[in-house]
């Protein structure tokens, strides 16, 4: 058996800075190729622990699914395997820190004196949060133990196969909306917006169901990241002007609309230009001006220079004038370097790739041309890794809503009743035969949709399935098992809360 020496304090710090330095190390490999997805498959498979930890889960063992500590899986009836290494991750501790503190007069609020007039201090213990090197291992580096319970560590996919349509997929994300959602003819191409300022999600008419969500939870993703960012009082105004590099040549007009303004550039003569014409925008704030930039130049749109000015490539207003312009100009190549949009799009992933929904056609592009460093990167991921849980939680509360409530079901009680019921019509007999007492089937089915444990009702109801004996039984069994469904509770999810104790916040 292998004997473990305990380390010194100079010895932790080292294996501290070791994994930090693979940390931003493994962050900048990520985002210095095209490999930025990656991450957002480590959030959404390790979602209980940090966004740094589930880098560096990645980073050590990508093939990883479930892990947990020595200590965890022992609970769950699991040993590791002879020879197996650890996953490094960081681990939150406390320790405390000894200082002089001066002793205060509570009545005076001053600093008390002795007899010599000197200050009288005192010893206090000071709390702190540091982080230690603990190490989790992967289900696949562990061995159930004989004669135990045996728990299931598979991936939670009943539910979203349990959701029959686009439309109900659909109202289940629509329902959860801080905002109400349309269709629309978007002419600029776009697939959607989000307004904040008419408070409001518009999604492109007749794209297909699959590309309709994927867009429906990207917009939401935004209004639940920067709903609340850009206050009411700041507004956008465009102008136009004959010459780009001195607007006092030539024609120039200004607080336009953007069809205004379009319709002005377009009415410019070509044949008696004083320069480069030019579509810009202007930004107030409480009627302040705060600055203009240039958006089309010589008919294009010049997105490669909005790029640069952060508060105007962050807002939504210009993102959607850009969208409009391009129903009119060619652009430069370049694309929007919008840090929301990073984020939404990133949401949108995550979430697509929790419902089953296929996440091939996303590309983020080589994301680390323009974050500034593996610092930047983490804090989006952050915030990312918290709304894409959010969102993730009341859809999937969203869906289980919508499927009781068209089945009628709203309690465990009405479960239970209703799978009585059934029983009963299906086989009277065999169904009394089971009771150990009257009633007795009941109470075991309303205990377990308490506990969440549904496995053995799901069984029952597949087995007449696939028995086939008579088509009306086989359809209530298959609607009555999507109900039972919603009321399973994975033992993931008591893994899960065993495992969030870990997890280093950056």
């Amino acid at each position: 058996m292998q004997t473990y020496k305990s380390k010194t304090i100079v010895e932790r710090k080292e294996e501290l800075d070791r994994l930090t330095e693979q940390l931003k190390k493994g962050v900048i490999t990520y985002v210095e190729s095209d490999q930025y997805k990656e991450i957002l498959n480590n959030m959404e498979r390790f979602h209980d622990y940090s966004v740094g930890n589930s880098i560096l889960i990645g980073l050590q063992k990508p093939e990883a699914t479930y892990v947990a500590s020595y200590t965890t899986w022992k609970k769950f009836n699991r040993n590791i395997q002879k020879g197996e290494k650890g996953i490094a991750i960081f681990s939150p501790m406390h320790y405390y820190v000894e200082k002089q503190k001066e002793r205060i007069d509570p009545e005076t609020g001053q600093t008390i004196l002795d007899s010599q007039g000197n200050k009288i201090t005192e010893t206090i213990r000071e709390k702190k949060l540091g982080y230690k090197v603990s190490h989790v291992f992967d289900v696949s580096q562990t061995v159930q133990i004989p004669g135990r319970k045996e728990y299931q560590f598979s991936p939670v996919t009943e539910l979203n196969e349990s959701v029959d349509s686009f439309d109900e997929l659909f109202r289940a994300i629509e329902k959860i909306s801080p905002v109400p959602v349309s269709f629309e003819i978007i002419k600029s191409g776009a697939k959607g917006y989000y307004s904040s300022m008419d408070s409001k999600i518009v999604i492109q008419e007749g794209m297909s169901e699959s590309q309709t969500i994927k867009t429906l939870i990207h917009e939401v993703a935004h209004s639940y990241l920067h709903g609340n960012e850009m206050p009411d009082n700041m507004n956008l105004s465009f102008y136009v002007a004959e010459c780009s590099e001195f607007h006092s040549l030539g024609e120039f007009y200004n607080n336009l609309t953007l069809d205004e303004a379009i319709q002005k550039y377009k009415n410019i003569p070509s044949e008696r230009m004083n320069g480069i014409k030019e579509i810009g925008c202007t930004l107030y704030k409480d009627g302040e001006w705060l600055g203009e930039l240039p958006l089309v130049q010589g008919n294009k749109i010049q997105i490669d220079l909005i790029n640069t000015i952060k508060p105007f490539a962050e807002s939504f207003d210009v993102q959607k004038a850009v969208m409009d312009l391009r129903k009119e100009f060619a652009d430069d190549g370049f694309s929007l370097r919008s840090t929301r949009e990073l984020q939404a799009e990133s949401v949108a992933y995550i979430v697509c790739k929790h419902l089953g929904i296929d996440t091939d056609q996303y590309s983020f592009g080589y994301v680390g041309s323009w974050m500034k460093d593996e610092d930047q990167l983490l804090e989006n991921l952050n915030a990312i890794k918290s709304c894409g849980e959010e969102i993730i939680t009341k859809v999937d509360q969203s869906i289980r809503d919508g499927i009781q409530d068209k089945y009628g079901i709203h309690s465990h009680e009405d479960m239970a009743n209703r799978l009585d019921a059934f029983m009963k019509d299906f086989d009277l007999y065999e169904y009394r035969d089971q009771e150990i007492y009257k009633g007795s089937n009941y109470d075991q089915t309303l205990s377990c949709l308490r506990k969440g444990d549904t496995k053995g009702i799901e069984k029952t109801l597949k087995e007449i399935v696939s028995e086939g004996r008579d088509d009306h039984f086989v359809s209530e069994a298959k609607e009555l098992m999507k109900c039972v469904q919603t009321f399973h509770q994975e033992k993931s999810v008591e893994f899960s809360k065993l495992a969030q104790k870990r997890g280093m916040k950056h």
